[in-house]
């Protein structure tokens, strides 16, 4: 929208710079929709949102002082990794002050990282997105066990061979489809709303309805891709037989969010049919999820935002070869 682009502009460069970084994580250059963004993580915990912003000045300064592109550094592409590398490692790994210095070091490699890839698919055209925040983290929560100063928080994934979802645990269409008790509204509400949240670890209905504000400052289009997502995020687990308590955690929904945004608003030329391919795109991004979180298993990962990474490259990759949707 015109006046948020008019007040980005007027931001002081260095904080704009910072704002934009964090408006990155949903693709969004704009100052106000990441400060909005921040502010969100605030309101969801202190340490959420201090964490985002180490993470993001950090991998910021280090783009800078490593020579890489201004005119990349500026639109933010150099901050959203680091954005999200904060409130993860604090998610999984246990709060201690060694943890900041950790974050710091992995938000600079986000950054060393995310240029390495962008040198490498730069003559395909496919963005690295938010691949280096995946690899670093996944390296740095591996780290864990070799440091004595850092240890497995209570949210990470211990390591064990996957096992068949309980029928007790699973979702039913009958509960969720045909019974409209306050209940299950409640539970599709609150599915949804974190399931954007959840892009940035936030487990907070405000915080994803915040986010969704954000967006929508700077586009329409991207905030419809991102709601429609969130809800294949919950209807496709359902009709699946998924976790039920995973879906109303908005887990199954953060990643679709990202593919359909990237898919149907970002990388292809928007249109009716790349809003249909978005649609497949974030089904498959659930399917590859669960088959991801499966393959993870054995080490103790979570999937974070890889299967969406993964939907979109290839997605991206065939865009070339199709006569319908090219980028």
């Amino acid at each position: 929208m015109g006046w948020s682009m008019a007040i980005d502009n007027a931001i002081p460069k260095p904080l704009r710079v910072i704002l934009r970084g964090a408006g990155q994580v949903f693709f969004c250059c704009n100052a106000v929709t990441g400060l909005i963004f921040l502010i969100a993580l605030y309101v969801g915990g202190i340490t959420a949102g201090l964490a985002a912003t180490v993470g993001v000045v950090s991998s910021t300064i280090a783009a800078y002082l490593l020579g890489f592109s201004d005119d990349d550094i500026e639109a933010g592409l150099y901050g959203f990794n680091g954005t999200l590398v904060g409130p993860c490692l604090f998610l999984f790994l246990e709060n201690t002050p060694q943890l900041w210095l950790y974050v710091v070091l992995a938000s600079i490699l986000s950054t060393v990282v995310l240029a390495a890839l962008m040198r490498i698919l730069q003559p395909y055209n496919i963005p690295a997105s938010t691949s280096p925040f995946v690899l670093t983290c996944w390296m740095f929560m591996v780290a864990v066990y070799s440091f004595d100063g850092f240890s497995r928080g209570s949210v990470l994934p211990a390591p064990g061979i996957p096992v068949d979802i309980a029928t007790t645990s699973a979702a039913t269409m009958e509960a969720w489809f045909t019974n409209f008790s306050q209940a299950t509204i409640e539970a599709w509400y609150t599915g949804i709303t974190k399931g954007i949240g959840e892009v940035m670890f936030a487990d907070s209905v405000i915080v994803g309805i915040l986010f969704l504000v954000g967006i929508a400052i700077t586009s329409l289009r991207g905030a419809v891709m991102a709601l429609l997502g969130a809800i294949v995020g919950v209807v496709v687990p359902i009709l699946l037989g998924a976790d039920k308590t995973l879906i109303e955690m908005g887990l199954y929904a953060f990643n679709p969010v990202l593919t359909m945004m990237a898919v149907g608003w970002v990388f292809l030329k928007p249109s009716t049919g790349t809003a249909l391919l978005a649609l497949l795109a974030g089904i498959l991004t659930i399917i590859c999820q669960a088959g991801l979180a499966n393959f993870l298993a054995p080490i103790g990962l979570p999937t974070l935002t890889f299967p969406f990474v993964l939907v979109m490259w290839m997605f991206l990759f065939a865009a070339s070869k199709s006569k319908y949707w090219k980028s």
